[in-house]
Parts: structure tokens; C-alpha cells; sequence
């Protein structure tokens, strides 16, 4: 649905990325999006992120402005409050001692994620399961979003120069439309579009919507044809050159 080349990857310590050396802050998880870019050699890309992927795309595009033309950010944050901190705490702490119950407690947070799309469960609980086969890579995550408490990315907004899509849905309680409004105060010239009757997780309730929403924010931002940009791999599948030099890139939540 999405008419341009998308490269997605998994987070470090999540699916086939390695853990490497985590230091657990979304700044090194924003440098791991710039060292992909720089591995496919994109000098400058569309990025898109959903919930924790977003906050690392607000990340990177506040350190990195040079390498994000557009971006889209879909049930996401800037901060979190203490209750959340404290969850999140909670979690890097069980995968730290093993606890027997994380698997459960895993399996819990993701049916609360799809309580408003059901049938998506069996899938979602595939892909947390898979994710988080080694879950150390789930706490350094954890621990980036905790961090969010004490320092919000808020008072560094202003520093995002690309052109911003923010969407969020009327039913998500985990990142709610204030959580949106917000983050769109902060970026200059950004746009927030509320989707409607969909809970967190936007992309698998409402995909053709969102589809429709990323099509037309970044023709809207790169008019006309663009021409060719070399390869990138999707999926380890080499391409060849396409008509857009743009990518996106997605996250998962916690």
C-alpha cells in the first residue's frame, strides 16, 4: 500500500539483530538507525516510527537532522510518567533475575496491546514471542523508555527541521492523542491526524488508513519524480534501483 521502497529492521537485541554492547538509552538505539542508514549507504531517508519506533525516530532526528528528510510518527511519545516508568522498571528487572513468570507477563502486556483488535492477537503474540527470544534486547528497550521520565525529549523538539506527520488513534491508551498533541506543539509546522477507532497499535487495526495518510504527507513533501538511489535490501531481498531515494524504517513497541 505504501508506493515507495521500505526497509524495516529489528531493534538491537530483538529478532536477528545482535545485542551488541546495550547501554540502554534511546541514543544509542537512534545511532543504531544512522549506522543502518550509513550500511545501505541512504544518505538521507523518510523514517517512520510506531510507539518506542517512534521515539527513536524522534531520536535520531533530533541528532541527526542532516539524515531524516520526513517524518512520521504513529502511536508514539515524548515522555512517560512515573507509573509508566516504574512498569517499564519493573520489566528490565525480571529479564535481569529470570524471572519464570516474564514469558507470561510478556504474553499479558501484548493481549493488552490488541484489546481492541482481538483477532490480530494469535500474530501478535507470534511476533512479541520471536522478538524477544532473547529478552535481554526487550529490557535495554525497556530501560530507554523508562529513561523518558526523567528526560523527555520535549525541550529538544524544537531541534526537529523535517517536515512531520504524527499520527494517533482516539482508543490508544498506551499513547494516547494528548501524548500526540504534544510532540506536534513541540515540532514546528507538524501535522497530527487522529484515526478513529483504533486502539496502540494503528499499523495492524488501520493499515490501509495509515497507508493512505504516509502516501500522501510525503508526496505533499517531494513532489514529482525523484529518480533512482542505488539498492537497498528489503528483507534480504536486493531490489535494485527504484523510483525513490526515500526508506522507512519501523519500530515496535516495548
Amino acid at each position: 500500500m505504501l508506493r515507495h521502497r521500505v526497509v524495516l529492521y529489528d531493534l538491537r537485541g530483538h529478532g536477528e539483530t545482535s545485542l551488541g554492547t546495550p547501554d540502554g538509552t534511546l541514543g544509542q538505539l537512534g545511532r543504531d538507525l544512522v549506522a543502518l542508514l550509513d550500511a545501505l549507504d541512504v544518505q538521507r531517508a523518510d523514517v517512520a516510527g510506531f510507539s518506542l519506533g517512534g521515539t527513536i525516530a524522534m531520536r535520531a532526528a533530533i541528532d541527526r537532522p542532516d539524515r531524516v528528510r520526513g517524518l512520521v510518527l504513529v502511536a508514539t511519545s515524548s515522555r512517560v510518567g512515573r507509573a509508566a516508568a516504574e512498569w517499564y522498571r519493573q520489566r528490565v528487572e525480571m529479564v535481569e533475575r529470570g524471572a519464570p513468570r516474564l514469558r507470561e507477563t510478556l504474553d499479558r502486556d501484548t493481549a493488552d496491546v490488541y484489546a481492541e483488535s482481538p483477532a490480530e492477537l494469535e500474530e501478535g503474540l507470534l511476533i512479541r514471542r520471536q522478538s524477544t527470544a532473547d529478552p535481554r534486547g526487550y529490557a535495554n528497550a525497556c530501560a530507554a523508555m523508562a529513561a523518558l521520565n526523567a528526560a523527555p525529549l520535549g525541550p529538544e523538539l524544537e531541534r526537529i527541521t523535517a517536515p512531520t506527520l504524527i499520527v494517533a488513534s482516539d482508543k490508544d491508551k498506551h499513547c494516547p492523542p494528548r501524548a500526540a498533541e504534544i510532540i506536534a506543539a513541540g515540532i514546528k509546522g507538524s501535522r497530527l491526524e487522529l484515526v478513529e477507532g483504533a486502539g496502540h497499535p494503528i499499523p495492524v487495526e488501520k493499515p490501509r488508513e495509515l497507508a493512505i495518510s504516509i502516501n500522501s504527507f510525503l508526496a505533499e513533501i517531494r513532489p514529482g519524480p525523484t529518480g533512482p538511489s542505488g539498492h537497498l535490501p528489503i528483507n534480504g531481498e536486493d531490489l535494485g534501483p527504484g523510483p525513490s531515494p526515500s526508506a522507512a524504517f519501523g519500530g515496535t513497541s516495548p
